[in-house]
């Protein structure tokens, strides 16, 4: 079996304070929670995490039995002993690291094999598949004239041994073990509460938490039950609230009262007052962003805690986090929320989900968020299938958060359109767009407001139904996918306010 080896150095994370030494920090919790494995996704990829006596970013480097790889993100890796690796375009048998020769290969021992045209029995020994053999143990076997006998040890005897399994006495068991399953299927459904059964006329459920119903007035708070007309409590965003002044309320999960003059519950504003953080602010001459007040004068939107003018050319805003390009070289664009400057030396793979940075290699494409060899793997509509096709075209751009294409966009005939059906045929994804708000610098009107566009499926990123997607239009019914699916609450918003004031 393929061995990935998963004992990647990570220790428990941890969030640097800037009053700390990260330094000191690692070395404090040296010696727990040692040989700790990562799978998928992890949160908190920007911030600083562990490794032996060091710190990384799990965006940018992996950790592997106390030692960091930068280049290859953990996020995407996999360990072989103290070595990060992509498991798409290598393999790790037993510490022995080796470039894959195919999707197919796995391993045996420190071996590799291919499982179209061999078999690895025991673990360790290797023979050509031949029809109708099998392994047993270390052993192959024709199924035709042997057995593999399970007891006392696994050993290969002929079919009339006492020890050989008859297939029909399996066949009669699974029969009677299925009816047996299907009488003991309860006749009547039951209300549930998490495990416990309940009678909802005499107790209520509160998030899995069982409660005596009183009356009509008992409502769920969380998981705490309590009546309409106990006094002085307040229900705010599944939170019961006790000793709250009369006449409080509770809006955007902020408990308002006439009294008190500060923000959050140890300070509750003033009816009619906005809160930020917890401070009140003027929205007429402020911006509130993730809790931190700016002078508009910095600018109109938010990016993460900071304000910024999308004017200024010299800003960029990546998935929450404001750079200066003053301080970078040449040109520059998001990849996820770090800044990849363009000199062809690192490539952004980026799907709806992560972007992650590679090193640039050579008949290496994209497919979503992955980075695979092409002589490996193809790929169609962002999914990997390991078989190469000789005349398959990966595709040539990918798919941005749509806060990343302002303010170019604004000069391009564009539109949002959400995916009302899709159907393929002959390698084509036929998609019903229905358009929902159009920018268009010629002035022109979509009439219709469905639209049937085509697109080549496999070198085309994936589309979901309901969801809404910044289309272009480049000719005359011909149109191009650009953004992931897009925030018509947030996202939208800022899209229309800069591109209205552009081109109104």
């Amino acid at each position: 079996m393929e061995s990935h080896t998963l004992t990647a150095y990570v220790v428990t994370i941890l969030y640097i304070f800037a009053t700390s030494s990260a330094q000191g920090i690692c070395h404090h919790d040296r010696g727990r929670n040692r040989d700790v494995g990562f799978s998928g996704q992890m949160k908190g990829s920007d911030s600083l995490h562990c490794c032996g006596n060091e710190t990384y970013k799990i965006s940018e480097g992996s950790c592997c039995n106390g030692k960091i790889t930068l280049g290859l993100s953990q996020l995407v890796a996999d360990c072989c002993d103290s070595v990060a690796y992509n498991p798409l375009n290598e393999i790790c048998c037993n510490g022995s690291l080796q470039t894959r020769s195919s999707t197919q290969a796995k391993c045996c021992g420190k071996d590799i094999y291919l499982t179209t045209t061999h078999l690895c029995c025991g673990g360790n020994k290797i023979f050509k598949q031949k029809e109708n053999h099998s392994c047993c143990g270390k052993e192959l076997y024709d199924m035709t004239t042997h057995c593999c006998c399970t007891k006392p040890t696994l050993e290969v005897k002929p079919k009339d041994e006492i020890c050989c399994p008859n297939s029909t006495d399996s066949v009669k068991t699974e029969c009677k073990q299925s009816s047996s399953l299907t009488r003991t299927r309860p006749k009547n459904s039951e209300f549930k509460c998490g495990s416990k059964s309940f009678n909802p006329l005499k107790k209520m459920c509160c998030s899995g938490s069982l409660h005596k119903k009183a009356s009509a007035l008992t409502k769920c708070c969380g998981k705490v039950a309590y009546t309409l007309t106990d006094n002085n409590v307040l229900c705010c965003n599944g939170i019961l609230h006790h000793n709250v002044p009369e006449q409080s309320e509770c809006i955007g999960g902020v408990i308002y009262t006439p009294e008190n003059t500060t923000c959050q519950m140890s300070a509750r504003p003033r009816l009619g007052e906005h809160c930020c953080g917890g401070q009140t602010f003027n929205p007429h001459t402020h911006i509130c962003c993730n809790g931190h007040s700016h002078n508009k004068m910095k600018g109109n939107f938010c990016c993460g805690s900071d304000a910024y003018d999308y004017h200024n050319q010299f800003l960029r805003c990546c998935s929450g986090h404001l750079y200066n390009l003053k301080q970078s070289s040449g040109k520059a664009e998001c990849c996820g929320n770090r800044l990849l400057e363009s000199d062809k030396t690192q490539t952004c793979c980026s799907s709806s989900t992560n972007a992650i940075i590679y090193d640039t290699k050579s008949n290496h494409s994209c497919c979503g968020h992955d980075y695979y060899n092409t002589s490996l793997w193809s790929c169609c509509a962002e999914h990997l299938i390991p078989t190469p096709k000789p005349n398959s075209f990966p595709a040539e751009f990918r798919l941005k958060p749509l806060t990343d294409l302002i303010p170019d966009m604004c000069n391009k005939t564009v539109f949002f359109g959400k995916v009302e059906s899709v159907a393929l045929k002959n390698d084509q994804r036929h998609v019903v767009l229905k358009v929902v708000w159009q920018v268009d610098v010629k002035s022109e009107i979509i009439t219709d407001p469905f639209l049937h566009v085509s697109l080549d499926h496999c070198s085309s990123p994936a589309t979901d139904n309901g969801m809404t997607y910044l289309w272009e239009e480049k000719h005359s019914g011909e149109y191009k996918l650009l953004s992931h699916p897009v925030d018509l609450t947030s996202d939208f918003h800022m899209f229309y306010y800069v591109c209205y004031q552009k081109t109104g």
